[in-house]
């Protein structure tokens, strides 16, 4: 039997300039000192490569894992973000609320913070 997989996936564009977001991503020792990111907890050093930002975060949860990205580009009025995850396995079923829960206006609370 195949293991399912739920992906989920979110834009917005942000008047934040690019510079001001990359300065204060940089500062922090990782992006879950941010409280919008901080439920996601496992995250991978922020990748910078150009005009373009990922943060990544990876981690196991009982028996699924759970891994995604929020890609930050610059954009002419600000900032474009976008977010982009997926869950794979079978308690994807009984965690799907829950990650939704977190994930749900994610952008706009990192938005907010920063």
């Amino acid at each position: 039997m195949k293991t399912p997989v739920f992906s989920f996936e979110a834009e917005i564009l942000t008047d934040a300039p690019f510079a001001a977001i990359a300065a204060r991503l940089s500062a922090l020792g990782s992006p879950a000192e941010l409280r919008s990111l901080g439920p996601l907890r496992e995250w991978l050093p922020l990748e910078q490569a150009g005009d373009r930002l990922v943060l990544r975060w990876r981690r196991s949860w009982r028996g699924s894992e759970e891994s995604g990205a929020v890609t930050i580009t610059p954009d002419p009025k600000g900032a474009h973000l976008r977010l982009e995850g997926r869950l794979k396995g079978w308690m994807g079923f009984v965690v799907l609320g829950l990650l939704r829960w977190r994930t749900d206006r994610l952008l706009d609370r990192f938005v907010e913070e920063l």
